[in-house]
Order: structure tokens, then sequence, then C-alpha cells
């Protein structure tokens, strides 16, 4: 079906809130936008949000350049890209309800353990594992933030940024890559992204004036926010 122009402003306003988040935080877009795009139209997703994405996160990345961001995301991105080839691959033969359900309930115990002060050093091994992890979930459920992130939550702001945009951009260019190779990656897709991506520049441009009041102090809290807000997203889309 083809979208309206209430339905073109609502993409519009849930992009640009996504963006803030991701923007803000590291991640979000996904949560907080392609649950709405989906009711506008299912041809909005997975393709034009995945290109949107890529561009909010080469935004993101050019602006935060952190320390050497890609050395700290290398182990974390080799586990990425596999892992992502084998939910495309687990979803056709397991049931997307139980793997949903069983991710949630992971992160949510995750994040109940970073309240407590409980969570793992972001060391190769723990990383290889928090992006096959990242890769798996959001293959499977479309949230795949909340265990990379997880991993990396007392890096500061600008670090955490830079570094989780450049893992997400990795990831967006994977899922793009093994779509097309699939035949699911059409021209329609990129007129349905061009709709879509000023939304998601709006969001990134507004979130320069949220993004130091987070750094100060909030930024750890309002990680561990999305995170479990991710979690509850899958497990009600699981459920219900």
């Amino acid at each position: 079906m083809a979208v309206t122009a209430a339905g073109w402003i609502l993409a519009f306003v849930v992009l640009a809130a996504g963006a803030v988040v991701q923007g803000t935080v590291g991640f979000g877009i996904n949560l907080v936008a392609a649950p709405i795009l989906v009711l506008i139209d299912p041809h909005l997703v997975p393709v034009p949000i995945i290109l949107t994405s890529l561009v909010l996160n080469l935004l993101v990345g050019r602006r935060d350049r952190g320390e050497r961001p890609w050395h700290t995301m290398r182990w974390p991105i080799a586990g990425q890209v596999p892992a992502s080839l084998a939910g495309a691959a687990t979803v056709a033969v397991v049931s997307e309800r139980g793997l949903a359900v069983l991710f949630g309930v992971l992160v949510l115990i995750g994040v109940a353990l970073s309240i407590v002060g409980e969570h793992p050093r972001p060391t190769p091994r723990v990383g290889f594992v928090a992006g096959a992890a990242s890769g798996f979930m959001g293959t499977t459920t479309g949230i795949g933030g909340p265990p990379i992130a997880l991993v990396y939550q007392r890096e500061r702001g600008t670090q955490l940024r830079a570094a989780l945009s450049r893992f997400f951009a990795v990831g967006s260019v994977a899922a793009l890559a093994s779509l097309l190779a699939f035949g699911q990656f059409h021209l329609s897709d990129l007129a349905l992204a061009a709709g879509l991506v000023p939304g998601a520049v709006v969001g990134f441009w507004l979130s320069r004036h949220t993004v130091h009041r987070l750094d100060q102090a909030w930024l750890r809290p309002a990680l561990l926010a999305v995170s479990g807000a991710s979690a509850v997203v899958v497990l009600v889309r699981a459920v219900v």
C-alpha cells in the first residue's frame, strides 16, 4: 500500500525521536521507530529502516570520533557478522517467539545485574560473545543493541557512541548484503528510505542538545533504561 501524507508525517516524528535516542545513548532508533513503521506500511521494514539507520550511524560516527573505536569493536564485529547469518538461518527452523522470549529475559537479567553493580568487563572474549549476541538478536528479533551496549556501558559518552556507531554501521551493511543476496532488496526500497532519512537527520541534529546533558551523569542510567525497554518490547511482541 502507498504511504499517506499522514503516514509520512508520523514516520518523520518517530524517526526523529528514535534518532535523538540513538544520537544520545548510542542505539535505539529501531526500538522507537520500527514498531510504528510496520503499522504505517510493512514495506518500510526492513530495508528502508536499515538504510536510514546506516545513514544515522555514519553521522554519529563522524561527530563522535572517540579513541581507536575500530580497535575497540574489532572483536564484537568479528562475532557480529557470522552470528547475523546464523540468526537468519535459525529463524527458518526455530520459533521466533521462543527466541524473542529467551533474549528478552536474558537482557532484563543483564540490566538487573548492571543496576546492582555486576557486569562483564569488555575483554576480547566478552566483546566477541556480545557482538555475536547482538548480531543474532538483531536478526531474529529486530532489536540487537542491548547485548553490546551492556558490555560497554562504563565507557564515556563519546567513546561509547563512536564504538557503537561503527558496530551498527557494519551490521547494517552486512544485513543489506544478505537481503540483496536473497532478492529482498529492491529499487523501491531506496525511494522509501529517501522519505525516512530526513526524520533521522533532524533527530540527529536535535541530539546535539541532549548528548552533553546525559554525558555528565545520566548516560549509563539512560543506556540501562533503553536496554530494559528493548527487552520489554521484544517480550510483549512475542507474547501478543
